[in-house]
This record gives structure tokens, C-alpha cells and sequence, in this order.
């Protein structure tokens, strides 16, 4: 599976949101994700009475809202039953003070949970309360958002915050990849072509395939998100390495001896003769370098062994 979320697996990073009256959804993408559930106007026993009626291959999310906390918690009960994602809609509502006791409610029940939120309303005390209680996704309409979709992302991404499914304008694979290498782990797309869809789904997936990390983040100094360290140099001079370092709570002595420390007895601990003999400290397979490639030559490595090794390192960064 590319991509593991709670009790969730998806095979590819795409969410197609269709209308929950929709029959026929698209059965290619990752995740279906059934929109428009309003709790005050049907009941949950209706929504699973829809649940019955789809039978499809993707994993099944349901977004819903409700001016009342009861049904969205029969909800997270249903959802937590049959192995589906629930999303609490909260991206037209102004109610967030009930936003922590809900979400505390619904894990309780284990259920794998996402919170739809409109981007203006992100601070970081929130991005922290929603990593306390457990949130397992957090869904943004990127939309119209005035070209500062990139930050909206990176600065969950940088909070270490719970996994971000992206709504953008995609029209092509290059506007997917770029939102996922600043941070999102998804890309969802309102109704789409059904033919354009199914492309772009593939053309993920084969990236993924030959790349080794299909949300490969930016280098920290080309403005990728703090997984970008999985690529950084030492920080011997002055340069953005200094404030993803901040970010994670750290020292630069301290983040030379842990990516060193996490390097041990893997291939990435080898590297002579690159920049400091080490492929730890080498960059994206992406970026030209005679020097890395030599060493990944010497010792067998391929491209995308090499990126599948600096996911995990970022991952163990993170986790530090």
C-alpha cells in the first residue's frame, strides 16, 4: 500500500469527493470520499443504508456535519464498523469550540478521523490540539486561496501536524506533485473527468514506482517542508538548514549526530568521496550530482532504493 492512515489503505493518493447520492463514483481513486452528509436532515441509519449500496474497490470516506454532537458520534461508531474514513465537516462553521471535546469523543472509538477546515481558520495552537487528540487527517480547500496553497501545507507539514489531504486546482501531474513536495500526503479532486483522473492516478503511481517517494519533499533551501532534512548538508554555514532545525526542537551539533546515528549500518552511512562522505548528507535523486551517483554505483544502490531510504530517514527525523 502506498499510503497507511489509521485503519485506512490506499493504494494511490487521490480522493475523488462525489456527492453521497452518487452511485457510480469513480473506483480507480484511493479514497471516495462521499460529500455533502448533512446529519441534521438524515439519519445515520440512512448513511449506512448508502454504505450498503456502494460496492466498490476504493476505500470509503463519509464527510459529514451536524449542529448536534450525538449523531456525529453514531457516526464515528459507523465509520469505525465498517473500516471507512470519517470527516467531520467543519469548513463553512464558525462553532470551533467544540471542535476539541468532539474530536477527543471520536477517537475514543478508534475511528479513523478527518477534519474539513477552511485554511484561514489554521493557528498553531490548533494545528497542536488536533496533533494531542489524535487527528488522523486535515482536509483543505486550497481553492481560490490566492497562491498561498504552498504555505497553507508547509506549515502543518512544519508543525509536524496530522496528515494533509490537499483540494487544489490540478490540471496536470506537475500541479499534484508540487502540493505533495511542500508536505501533502493527498491530493483530492471535486468530480473530476473521470478519464483525466484515472491518468493522473497512474501517473502517480508510476512515479511513485520509479522515484521510491512520491511525495518526495523540496529541498529545505528550494522551500520544501521540514522532511526536507532527510537532505540537508551539516549545517556548517548559514542557510535555511538552521531554522528547519529550530522547527524540530534541536541543535545543529545535535542534528549532525542524529542523522549520523540514524545512518549507522545502513547504506546511507557510506558515501566516499561525496561532498562529506556520506550519502546521508546528499540531496534528491532529482537534482544532478556526479558525486552521489558515483557512490550509490559502488555500492549497488539504485535511485530509488536511495530515495526509499531517505523517506525513512525523514520519517525517523521527525519521530526524534
Amino acid at each position: 500500500m502506498m499510503l497507511e492512515i489509521g485503519y485506512i489503505d490506499l493504494d494511490n493518493p487521490i480522493a475523488i469527493i462525489t456527492s453521497y447520492q452518487d452511485s457510480d463514483p469513480n473506483e480507480e481513486a484511493g479514497l471516495i470520499l462521499l460529500d455533502g452528509i448533512d446529519l441534521d436532515r438524515i439519519s445515520v441509519q440512512d448513511v449506512e443504508a448508502i454504505l450498503d449500496e456502494l460496492h466498490v474497490a476504493s476505500t470509503l470516506g463519509i464527510s459529514v456535519h451536524c449542529s448536534e454532537d450525538r449523531p456525529l458520534l453514531d457516526a464515528a461508531r459507523l465509520a469505525c464498523r465498517r473500516l471507512c474514513l470519517l470527516e467531520l465537516d467543519f469548513s463553512e462553521s464558525s462553532d470551533m469550540d467544540r471542535l476539541e471535546d468532539l474530536i477527543h469523543k471520536i477517537k475514543k472509538f478508534g475511528t479513523t478521523l478527518s477534519l474539513r477546515i477552511n485554511p484561514a481558520d489554521l493557528t498553531a495552537e490548533l494545528i497542536n490540539m488536533l496533533n494531542k487528540e489524535g487527528l488522523d487527517l486535515i482536509h483543505l480547500n486550497l481553492q481560490n486561496q490566492n497562491g498561498a496553497n504552498s504555505r497553507f501545507v508547509k506549515k502543518i507539514a512544519d508543525l509536524r501536524g496530522p496528515k494533509i489531504m490537499a483540494q487544489t486546482e490540478v490540471g496536470e501531474f506537475e500541479d499534484a506533485r508540487s502540493i505533495m513536495a511542500v508536505g501533502a500526503d493527498i491530493v483530492s479532486l471535486r468530480s473530476p473527468d473521470p478519464e483525466f483522473a484515472g491518468w493522473l492516478i497512474e501517473a502517480i503511481k508510476e512515479y511513485d514506482n520509479l522515484s521510491g517517494w512520491y511525495n518526495a519533499p523540496k529541498h529545505i533551501c528550494a522551500g520544501g517542508d521540514i522532511r526536507g532534512l532527510a537532505f540537508c548538508c551539516p549545517p556548517v554555514k548559514n542557510c535555511p538548514v538552521h531554522g528547519a532545525i529550530k522547527k524540530i526542537g534541536i541543535t545543529p551539533e545535535e542534528f549532525i549526530e542524529l542523522k549520523l546515528r540514524l545512518a549507522k549500518g545502513s547504506p546511507l552511512e557510506s558515501g566516499e568521496g561525496t561532498c562529506f562522505g556520506s550519502l546521508v548528507w546528499c540531496c534528491k535523486i532529482t537534482k544532478p550530482c556526479y558525486l552521489r551517483d558515483a557512490a550509490l554505483d559502488t555500492i549497488g544502490l539504485s535511485g530509488k532504493e536511495y530515495m526509499e531510504l531517505k523517506r525513512k530517514l525523514a520519517k525517523e527525523l521527525l519521530k526524534s
